[in-house]
């Protein structure tokens, strides 16, 4: 196992083919298949799965991966001991409007502060980007997901609301309450799907874009809201209470084109980004209980 290995399994992963992984660090294809099947011998595991449409990593295969791409990114660090200056880096993201600034920020800060001479232009998700943030959903064959978090959806209600006198809600307990609606909602059809097999309805109030919106107009006392629970954090103004028979998530993280590569140690920032985070998510919250 070396450098070289690693680099070309990271290729690999991403790619999600060896053909393109192939193309990304300039080998032929076969380069690429031996050196992974070397790799394999020597960890005496399997780590990619081989079919029509490419590769897919095993369990073996994901759990490497970031440790492989710590070990490339120490080793750019080494180098980069012996330089005078970092290497600038630029980058534009995409913001997605209905996701945490909060968690997005605090993802961003990551980023900043631990690539040297990264700048980053955040532009609206219309416009194209190196990396963008958005819902695993929302993403495609052609791309590469990064997922960061997940967001339990809850709903969302005034503090004197009868329905706060519940630790958790059945999905019935919904049917025709005052409602606010937000339109886009990556769960929006899932949802409308459940409220239809059981034959529920709402009485829609109001319908807005963003989650921020959305809380307010509950916070005022026009109607509850289906919300994602990281949406509605660090308000005292309303109440979240979870749904006891229905499970709505999503996943969220940074999504980039298979074509468009990166440094290792961006990566690598990007991964350790996720694990603060999971830290920072165990903290108590003062409105879901």
């Amino acid at each position: 196992m070396d450098i070289r290995s690693l680099r070309y399994f990271i290729a690999v992963y991403e790619e999600r083919s060896l053909s393109a992984a192939a193309k990304r660090c300039f080998v032929a294809q076969p380069s690429i298949s031996t050196t992974v099947s070397q790799l394999e011998d020597d960890l005496d595991t399997k780590l990619f799965v081989r079919h029509s449409k490419g590769v897919s990593p095993t369990d073996s295969g994901s759990q490497l991966y970031p440790h492989a791409c710590k070990m490339v990114s120490d080793l750019s660090a080494m180098r980069s001991l012996f330089t005078d200056t970092p290497v600038p880096l630029a980058l534009s993201i995409s913001l997605t409007p209905f996701l945490s600034g909060a968690l997005i920020s605090q993802v961003i800060k990551t980023m900043l502060d631990e690539v040297h001479g990264l700048t980053l232009k955040l532009v609206d998700e219309s416009e194209s980007a190196d990396l963008r943030f958005t819902c695993q959903r929302y993403t495609n064959e052609e791309d590469v997901f990064y997922p960061l978090w997940e967001d339990d959806y809850v709903i969302a209600m005034p503090l004197d609301h009868w329905l706060a006198d519940f630790p958790s809600l059945s999905i019935k307990q919904i049917d025709k309450q005052p409602f606010i609606s937000r339109t886009p909602c990556d769960i929006l059809e899932s949802w409308n799907y459940l409220m239809q097999k059981q034959e529920l309805t709402t009485d829609v109030r109001a319908q807005v874009k963003t989650e921020e919106y959305a809380l307010d107009l509950v916070a005022a006392g026009l109607g509850i809201s289906l919300i994602p629970e990281h949406s509605s954090r660090g308000r005292s103004d309303l109440f979240l209470r979870p749904l006891n028979d229905v499970k709505l998530k999503r996943v969220v993280g940074l999504a980039h084109k298979k074509e468009r590569s990166f440094p290792a140690h961006l990566i690598n920032t990007i991964l350790a980004a996720k694990q603060q985070l999971l830290v920072n998510k165990s903290a108590p919250e003062n409105r879901l209980a």
